[in-house]
């Protein structure tokens, strides 16, 4: 059965405030396209909701297997049936490759249940077939935007330096585009880019290997010595990397034939737009550089229902903790659909004894809006763990490298109302195998006076001195609320603002044990 006949009927997708075409000045713009780069997949009520596709009514492409010049959002895109869209960054760049090189093996199946996969890419239409050729994506389905007119009238992120995207004041200098991507791919502009390019050496066990034999990216001969010396079934260290270096070697080795004239478009992001009879189901917008949708998210979309469809809360936050494969924005989705819920069964103070390893991190609200404008966090790459002992009402944080034990020790008070766990460290601890730990008190000596408060005023035994009121009031000191409590994993938003789950590795491990 195709997805067309599998789809239900549903709100339409919203659509976001356009600020390229508002006028609003360039801040405006700026916080715009953030705004619209913070969601993956959105729902809206209003009628004639067709945003994105009639944006492109005026973007002309032209199609790299004849030629041909069309309306992108006519005859390119269509206006019936799933087109899966992707724009993509200029055809030299790493996003555009990992994409069209990871979805190749999945076209032909994606057209058989009824999605028609659309790539839109920056350059020229002799870029384009340079990029088919080398790619394998086919030439037929791929089109040639030589200006970036549809990612500038669809919103997608500038890039480092241009107007409405970061440091927008570099557009008055003689910086020019191959600057800027220099930066971006520093970091600087582009979030999450630093964290995706060590991903490709580090490896991960919780994600599938690249090299797979009779897949289009697959180099036997890496294959095979991969797999005698790292073994397979998993995402091998430098694997990720070695298919980038190869990427690299190839499209430096072609650069002039693939990026475009104008410079300044070397930094300019893409995205992934899912269309359902002209109306958008799904969006991903891309943050920075190595920030493009997961190619298996593009066909689990592409092949679901309802692209559009929310995620099962409880069921994504499992996954999460048991196997690190559920995609950051559903954990994101979930965690916050959760902390909305009214559901009082959903937190179980007595739940939260254990000791819990940290899976997932949006960091501070702070971090969020500066660094990762996706508000998707990610996943947490070294091992942290806390317990939470609520029979004596200690904590340990610790992190935990190898050999070496790094943790700190504290009471908490659960406020059981709030669903907030309140806490201090009064002792930091180090240890080196069996060597230590060496502990240092840092008590500052008003934990007890906030205890003393908290008792009094849950017994009523009369007023709070003045000198404990700032410092007993709920929240007054690092704290977690907690959102979801089960024997699998709990979800909470710290004092910083930032979103965290954990999962559930054994019994509570605190100074009350030793």
């Amino acid at each position: 059965m195709s997805v067309r006949a599998r789809a239900s009927v549903s709100v339409d997708v919203g659509r976001r405030a356009r600020a390229t075409r508002a006028g609003d000045g360039g801040r405006k713009t700026a916080r715009a396209r953030t705004a619209r780069a913070r969601a993956s997949s959105v729902t809206d009520d209003r009628d004639g909701a067709r945003g994105d596709l009639d944006a492109l009514a005026d973007a002309r492409v032209v199609r790299a297997s004849d030629g041909a010049v069309m309306r992108a959002g006519g005859e390119a895109i269509g206006r019936s049936g799933r087109a899966v869209t992707l724009f993509l960054t200029q055809f030299g760049d790493f996003d555009s490759w990992e994409l069209a090189q990871f979805l190749v093996d999945d076209v032909e199946r994606m057209r058989r249940e009824g999605a028609e996969v659309v790539a839109i890419g920056i350059g020229s239409v002799e870029a384009a077939r340079e990029f088919a050729a080398r790619t394998n994506f086919p030439a037929d389905r791929l089109y040639a935007d030589e200006s970036a007119s549809c990612h500038a009238a669809l919103g997608f992120a500038p890039g480092l330096g241009r107007k409405g995207g970061d440091f927008e004041w570099m557009a008055k200098t003689p910086i020019n585009g191959y600057g800027k991507l220099l930066l971006m791919c520093a970091g600087i502009g582009s979030p999450g880019t630093l964290r995706a390019v060590f991903g490709g050496y580090t490896g991960s066990k919780y994600k599938d290997e690249i090299f797979r034999e009779g897949t289009n990216v697959d180099v036997p001969k890496i294959r095979k010595a991969m797999k005698m010396t790292l073994g397979d079934g998993y995402l091998r260290p430098f694997e990720l990397a070695t298919l980038r270096l190869n990427n690299m070697i190839e499209i430096l080795n072609n650069w002039e034939a693939l990026t475009p004239k104008d410079s300044d478009l070397l930094v300019q992001r893409g995205g992934v737009i899912i269309f359902e009879d002209g109306k958008t189901k799904f969006r991903h917008d891309d943050a920075g550089i190595l920030g493009f949708c997961p190619a298996a998210r593009v066909v689990e979309k592409a092949l679901s229902a309802d692209p559009s469809a929310k995620p099962d809360p409880v069921k994504t936050l499992h996954l999460a903790a048991e196997s690190r494969r559920a995609y950051v924005d559903d954990i994101f989705t979930s965690i916050s659909a959760l902390e909305k819920s009214k559901d009082k069964a959903n937190v179980q103070g007595e739940k939260l004894t254990g000791k819990w390893r940290l899976i997932y991190t949006t960091g501070t609200k702070k971090v969020a809006a500066n660094i990762n404008k996706t508000g998707g966090g990610s996943y947490f790459p070294v091992p942290a763990v806390q317990s939470f002992d609520l029979n004596s009402g200690r904590i340990r944080n610790g992190i935990y490298l190898g050999p070496l034990k790094f943790f700190f020790d504290g009471p908490f008070i659960w406020r059981e109302k709030l669903n907030m766990l309140e806490f201090t460290f009064t002792r930091v601890s180090l240890a080196l195998g069996p060597l230590g730990p060496w502990s240092k008190d840092i008590d500052d000596g008003k934990w007890e006076s906030v205890k003393a408060a908290e008792q009094n005023a849950s017994s009523g035994q009369g007023m709070i001195e003045k000198s404990d009121v700032k410092s007993s009031k709920p929240g007054a000191n690092p704290f977690f609320k907690f959102v979801y409590t089960d024997d699998k994993c709990i979800a909470a938003r710290g004092r910083g603002g930032g979103l965290a789950l954990w999962a559930r590795v054994g019994d509570p491990e605190t100074d009350a044990q030793e």
